[in-house]
């Protein structure tokens, strides 16, 4: 088992400013629909905003395109903001907007991907998180969830979101507490309230310890809470808006590593509400940190897709990457396919990231491969 503080630097920093583009699952140079693939379409991850006057959708058409899935944030220190015009933050340009008014919404849906609480332009103290590391506190620039300002500030943001002209809203990967996060007066306050004891730090921390346990409880409780008034709040202001979120792989294969990094507890997350669960099971990254070799890496990631797609049935979007978050090169279009084979036939969404406009042959090829590999296993079985 890796350490405990995951980094996801590289993975937030590839993927830069990005959009999914979601695929069904009919190959166009194929002409055929093989039975196993009806219900499954394809999600692809550009790694750039600039798309205004880019979109072919003609083209995108051809290959089965439904979904277009924008980038509204930057979250990077002082020069972050977001892409769509808000009155709770910084606004960077109102690119969202633009792309709105030139959008063929008769030929694709559009989705806006959002950050979770990671503002880390935040100038307002009072509204930051507290972890707890080398024996103190330390201010972070993360929303504080336990925070009534904090949280009614971020569902306010969420609602002007979602009342563009917009289909769905993808919640970012930093919606999250980890495990030593959460320190702040509110939250310290919360737990005493909660569990009738005092707020010691390194009890809370002592991983297994009833303070421990009681504390990961308090953190989930009120991540869910905060997720639930978030997804009703949008469906309020659109009750046709989809609202998903991104979890990371431990969330189903290791369900008690997950509560302590993350706070995420993957059939309570569900129970928020939420329509969608983007499972980041990217293969690459997780033969890295797990340190494997390719077959013990196959056999995971099947068994975690596996263990996903039991609790969240038809809302599992399974992602897989195409491209190494070190080097930024494409992945071989056989590496790829090998993982895409072992996604059940029951998984009706797959999204590969990062994309570029240039990778659209690859992904046609890699899209034909799946849907033959699908058929033929479909007639070896009759």
């Amino acid at each position: 088992m890796r350490r405990l503080r995951k980094n996801t630097a590289l993975t937030i920093g590839i993927i830069g400013c990005s959009f999914f583009i979601s695929f069904s699952g009919i190959y166009a140079g194929t002409g055929t629909t093989p039975a196993a693939q009806t219900a499954r379409s394809y999600e692809i991850q550009f790694h750039t905003i600039k798309l205004h006057g880019q979109l072919d959708y003609n083209r995108l058409n051809r290959m089965g395109v439904t979904k277009v899935v924008y980038r509204v944030f930057e979250a990077v220190e002082k020069e972050g903001g977001l892409y769509f015009n808000n009155t709770q933050f910084n606004t960077l340009q109102p690119a969202l907007e633009q792309l709105i008014a030139e959008f063929d919404f008769k030929k694709l849906n559009l989705c806006a991907w959002m950050m979770g609480r990671k503002f880390q332009w935040l100038t307002d103290t009072s509204l930051f998180d507290y972890r707890y590391e080398n024996d103190s506190r330390q201010a972070i620039a993360k929303l504080d969830i336990f925070n009534p300002d904090a949280v009614r500030k971020l569902i306010a943001v969420y609602k002007e979101l979602a009342s563009r002209h917009i289909d769905c809203i993808l919640i970012q990967d930093d919606f999250t507490l980890r495990y030593n996060e959460g320190f702040s007066s509110w939250g310290k306050a919360q737990f005493t309230s909660a569990v009738r004891a005092p707020a010691v730090e390194k009890l809370m921390m002592a991983d297994g310890t009833p303070y421990n346990q009681a504390w990961k409880r308090v953190k989930m409780d009120q991540l869910n809470k905060v997720l639930k008034s978030i997804v009703e709040n949008c469906k309020m202001v659109n009750s046709a808006l989809k609202v998903g979120i991104n979890i990371y792989y431990e969330t189903p294969a290791f369900p008690d590593k997950a509560e302590t990094w993350y706070g995420h507890n993957l059939k309570e997350i569900l129970d928020t509400g939420v329509d969608n669960i983007y499972l980041m099971s990217y293969q690459r990254q997780i033969k890295d940190e797990m340190k494997w070799n390719e077959e013990r890496n196959r056999a995971f990631f099947k068994e975690t897709v596996e263990k996903a797609y039991n609790l969240c049935k038809e809302k599992l979007v399974v992602k897989l990457q195409i491209r190494d978050w070190k080097t930024a090169e494409r992945i071989p279009v056989e590496e790829v396919r090998a993982y895409l084979d072992l996604i059940p036939p029951q998984v009706e969404r797959v999204c590969f990231t990062p994309v570029k406009v240039e990778d659209y042959d690859y992904l046609e090829e890699l899209i034909g491969v799946a849907a033959k590999n699908a058929k033929d296993r479909e007639e070896k079985g009759k």
